[in-house]
Parts: C-alpha cells; structure tokens; sequence
C-alpha cells in the first residue's frame, strides 16, 4: 500500500506515496488506491501529504492525479505535495486552479508536515 493514514497531534493525515514509481502503470495502480483509502475518511477531516520524489509525469498520470485531487476534495482541508520538479510545479499549479484545492509545494517532509500543522493550528 502506497497511502495510508494517521493522527498526529489531533490531525488526520494521509501520507500518498508516490515517489520513485518506475512504470505508468504502477503509478495509475497508486491513484486508484489512494482514491479508496481518502474515500474511507470522513469528509472535512483530512489533511494530506503527497510525495512525488523521483516520478515521472506521463500524460495518462497528469489526468489520473487531476481526477485524484477532484475526487480527494470533500475530504480533504488542505494538502502538501514534496518532491516536485519544475514540471510537476506546473501541473500542480494546474490542477490548483482547475480543481480549487488548497494544495502548497513542500522542500522537504518536515516542511510539509510543518505547514499541515499551521494550517490546522497546531504549530
């Protein structure tokens, strides 16, 4: 499993790991079960980290990602994404305004965690 969930502090937080995913096929296996495992939360109540580190982007896993963070949006508050190149920038930057998702590019894990944090007021 690539996704899971834990509270930390009082926060839900599911943590997508989608990094270093060698095939586009895995990579669309990864989204499907992290629709499944956002969908079992309960609505409002998630935060969500996602790590892309060492992934590519084809065309088929920009749309995949797109139609995740459409789905993942009645659950989830607000999410961080680490691990972006300057092209997946672009795509989440993207997905932002298409979507209307509160999603912030992270440097590093602590930093995405650190944000989380702040944006549920538990710095």
């Amino acid at each position: 499993m690539r996704t899971s969930c834990r509270t930390q502090n009082g926060v839900r937080i599911c943590h997508l790991d989608f990094s270093n995913i060698p095939s586009e096929a895995e990579a669309l296996v990864a989204v499907v079960e992290a629709k499944g495992v956002i969908a079992a939360e309960k609505p409002g109540t998630v935060y969500t980290i996602t790590d892309v580190t060492g992934s590519r982007v084809t065309s088929k896993i920009r749309t995949a990602l797109h139609d995740l963070t459409t789905h993942n949006k009645p659950y989830v508050k607000f999410g961080a994404v680490v691990g972006l190149t300057n092209i997946q920038r672009v795509i989440l930057t993207g997905i932002i305004q298409l979507t209307g998702r509160r999603l912030v590019a992270a440097t590093s894990m602590d930093a995405a965690l650190a944000a989380i944090m702040a944006e549920a007021g538990r710095t």
